[in-house]
């Protein structure tokens, strides 16, 4: 993972010195798939009096802008305060996996909301005496700089998506159980009932739990609706539209055939999850 931390503030700017007397830095950088994003987490150390009155009332705003240099995709991260610390703050964010192939490039910086007339740090550079500065909306506060990172993922969607082919999602209706549907066109819906995907997304540290108790399950009902589907002849529905229908018949032919097991093919298709699962310990529950 490569990364810059200039730290510098852009309004004032005297030459390429240090023109602001002021911290702003990222560190304890990690990433981590999981099955539909990849989250990031990052801390951040920003200690300019004025530039944190601003972020408080809303005149200033975070930005953590990232771009895929592959897919040519961009958007905010939007992520959220994890944890405060006495000096700095945790925040964690998600991108989603059909976006992102290859380096991602993660830019951080403030943002002005609103404009400033007489904008003056505290902590500038003593040249400047008293002088103010006109900040517009729009305009670059701080700049802590960029970390980029190669996304580690669980499923990638162009080679192909297994894990795109399933969308998690909350049916009010559901009170106990999952559900699987087959109606999309994109995806298969894999309903949850409202308590109950919280949990899911709980296992994040533990994508082999996540794939052994949800994905395993909803790809053999999958498999298992293609091979009902295709022994019913003229009588069964046209599929090849599905992009889900197109990519997870891909997979059953690259492992095997139709002739199999869905509980067989589903394993092979997923890395035999289960052996992963029954072999990790949990935490707290390795060797004496």
């Amino acid at each position: 993972m490569s990364k810059s931390t200039r730290g510098s503030y852009p309004h004032p700017v005297l030459d390429a010195s240090d023109d602001v007397n002021a911290s702003f830095e990222m560190f304890h950088v990690s990433i981590a798939p999981s099955i539909d994003d990849v989250e990031v987490k990052f801390q951040l150390r920003m200690d300019e009096p004025l530039i944190q009155a601003l972020l408080q009332d809303g005149t200033a705003r975070y930005s953590f802008r990232w771009s895929c240099s592959s897919t040519i995709a961009t958007g905010e991260l939007g992520a959220e305060v994890k944890l405060h610390h006495a000096d700095s703050i945790s925040y964690v964010g998600w991108i989603d996996q059909e976006s992102i192939r290859g380096t991602v490039r993660i830019d951080v910086k403030i943002i002005a909301v609103r404009g400033l007339e007489q904008y003056r740090l505290q902590s500038q550079h003593s040249d400047y005496g008293e002088a103010t500065f006109r900040v517009l909306p729009g305009d670059v506060l701080a700049d802590a700089g960029y970390f980029d990172f190669e996304p580690d993922k669980l499923y990638d969607p162009l080679s192909p998506p297994v894990g795109s082919c399933f969308r998690f999602a909350v049916d009010s209706k559901l009170k106990r159980g999952l559900s699987v549907r087959f109606d999309d066109d994109d995806h298969v819906l894999v309903a949850f009932p409202e308590k109950v995907l919280p949990g899911f997304g709980m296992l994040r540290n533990r994508q082999d739990l996540q794939i052994s108790l949800v994905v395993l399950p909803a790809l053999m009902e999958t498999i298992s609706f293609i091979k009902e589907n295709e022994a019913a002849g003229d009588d069964g529905e046209d599929l090849t539209d599905r992009k889900w229908y197109t990519a997870v018949r891909r997979l059953i032919e690259e492992v095997g055939s139709f002739d199999q097991r869905s509980f067989e093919l589903a394993q092979k298709i997923l890395g035999n999850p289960l052996d992963n699962s029954l072999t990790t310990p949990f935490d707290g529950m390795g060797d004496e």
